[in-house]
């Protein structure tokens, strides 16, 4: 049970396309990605991305760095450049980072499972894999579990609820 004030952690889940064969390949394949800030991602910028083998947004980041110095170096900032371009960049990267990890896992062929609600990560995978488990085995699970048909994608209807453009036609 939650109390008032209790942080929760929300990680979403991916999966390649086309799975391993075997229960334990399978489950090592699922990559959680955690929502939110990445303060390891401001820290070190383009090395995070190294880190996690994002290549394209870590050639991409380079690219822009270049490009935003030279810039600033026309404008005359070129004592001042290097600084702002580091901060600039480590700011996208630590509020965009985790959705560039999404972006770099849907290109290597991953899709989106779902997503996971906990105090840690510890916690988010323990209630993932409860519920993951009973369908990958194909024994089905108790009526109200949140994945009930991981395949069949249902959740992935165009039906959107809330205040969304396409909501309200």
């Amino acid at each position: 049970m939650l109390r008032l004030g209790t942080q929760m952690i929300i990680f979403t889940v991916h999966e390649p396309q086309r799975p391993a064969q075997g229960l334990e390949a399978r489950a090592d394949s699922i990559v959680f990605v955690k929502e939110g800030f990445t303060i390891w991602g401001f820290l070190f910028g383009p090395l995070w991305l190294l880190y996690n083998r994002a290549w394209g947004a870590f050639i991409l980041t380079l690219v822009f760095m270049a490009g935003l110095a030279a810039l600033l170096e026309q404008l005359g900032l070129r004592n001042e450049g290097p600084a702002i371009v580091d901060l600039l960049v480590s700011l996208i990267i630590g509020f965009e980072g985790n959705d560039i990890l999404r972006w770099s896992l849907e290109r290597k062929g991953y899709g989106l499972v779902a997503s996971v609600a906990g105090r840690n990560r510890l916690e988010c995978e323990r209630r993932f894999f409860e519920a993951w488990l009973p369908h990958a085995t194909g024994k089905g699970g108790a009526p109200g579990t949140p994945l009930m048909d991981l395949k069949s994608r249902d959740w992935q209807s165009s039906n959107t609820i809330g205040t969304w453009p396409e909501a309200m036609a």
